[in-house]
């Protein structure tokens, strides 16, 4: 019975010891294909995080040039922000300067301009003193007096008097409506100065502009208008002799 036993027993241990090998094996089997497989994945891994440490060295390295970038570009934006300050303040220099230019060349303009008005009225003087003297010249011989400047008396340049006869006479550039008007105003005032009543109101014009409306103003207010000095004198004496007769 022991030895059947017995055999029994080793029998038991040997399928027992088989069956543990076995087991074992088949355990030691899985460890290393899962140890191999997580070698792989280590490897794998580390592979992986090679890449992701090269990509952030790259990035890191990309910073750091868009970091000196950025500087270059801050330095090149002071530089260019006190050039624009310099320009800001020239040009408000330059405007404070035409400013003053443009004051200048107005009250320059102004002088100018009483320059200018001045020459005109001298001119205009020159102008109605030769207009007279040319009268005085042709009347005179005639028996024609002719007086000129009356200070107080507005529109009449020139009076002409020659045997109770009187004419009184404006002188102008360009003759319109208005010299027609001015000229009878002068009259009424030249008669309660001077007690001089003129007998013929006159406007004459040196440069022989005469507007029409002036033209049919003064026939309607019976008033002389001319631009030749010969006419005037023939028209003056007409009128004189016509009073003398």
């Amino acid at each position: 019975m022991c030895a059947k036993e017995k055999s029994l027993e080793e029998i038991a241990k040997e399928i027992a010891e088989k069956v543990a090998d076995e087991f074992m094996k088949s355990i030691l089997s899985r460890l290393v294909t899962e140890t191999t497989g997580l070698r792989k994945d280590v490897d794998e891994l580390k592979q992986s995080m090679t890449k992701v440490w090269k990509a952030i060295d790259k990035l890191t390295q990309k910073i750091n040039e868009l970091t000196e970038a950025q500087k270059r570009t801050e330095e090149r934006l002071n530089r260019l922000t006190k050039q624009v300050n310099s320009l800001t303040e020239q040009v408000n220099s330059l405007t404070t300067q035409v400013n003053e230019l443009a004051k200048a060349q107005i009250k320059t303009e102004k002088h100018l301009n009483s320059l200018i008005g001045e020459v005109a009225n001298i001119r205009g003087e020159l102008i109605e003193t030769k207009v007279v003297m040319d009268l005085n010249t042709f009347l005179s011989k005639r028996g024609f007096d002719v007086f000129h400047h009356f200070p107080k008396v507005p529109f009449v340049d020139v009076v002409v008097e020659t045997d109770g006869f009187t004419a009184a006479i404006e002188v102008c550039k360009r003759c319109d409506v208005r010299d027609i008007e001015q000229v009878i105003r002068g009259a009424e005032v030249l008669k309660a100065l001077e007690g001089i009543e003129a007998d013929v109101l006159v406007v004459f014009s040196y440069t022989g502009d005469i507007d029409e409306m002036a033209v049919k103003e003064a026939k309607k207010k019976g008033v002389v208008i001319e631009s030749s000095t010969r006419k005037l004198v023939k028209k003056l004496l007409e009128l004189s002799k016509r009073k003398n007769k």
